[in-house]
């Protein structure tokens, strides 16, 4: 009997260390499991973070193209303007010569 219960007990301590060994190694497994995936989401953070900066700057660029654009088309205008008053003074001038 004694040999019975002796290999009774030693089945019974193993079980129960198998499952605590098992659990220990599941935790540990999801705490890198967990620190992986802080790992990646704080890069991706940072990457986001990045573009976004990029995104702003290219904006504030495209903005102070936008404006250089409008105070050429506005300058352009007033040349326009001009170049059509010179040549009506210059017909004005031409008419009063021919006569």
């Amino acid at each position: 009997m004694n040999f019975e219960l002796t290999v009774a007990l030693v089945g019974f301590f193993a079980s129960i260390s198998s499952i605590v060994f098992a659990y220990l190694a599941f935790k540990r497994s999801d705490k890198q499991e967990q620190k992986t995936d802080g790992k990646t989401e704080g890069v991706m953070f940072s990457d986001i973070g990045y573009i976004k900066a990029c995104v702003d700057r290219v904006e504030k660029n495209l903005n102070k193209v936008d404006e250089r654009d409008r105070n050429i088309a506005e300058r352009l205008a007033k040349v326009e303007e001009s170049v059509v008053n010179v040549t009506k003074r210059v017909d004005e001038m031409y008419k009063l010569d021919s006569t």
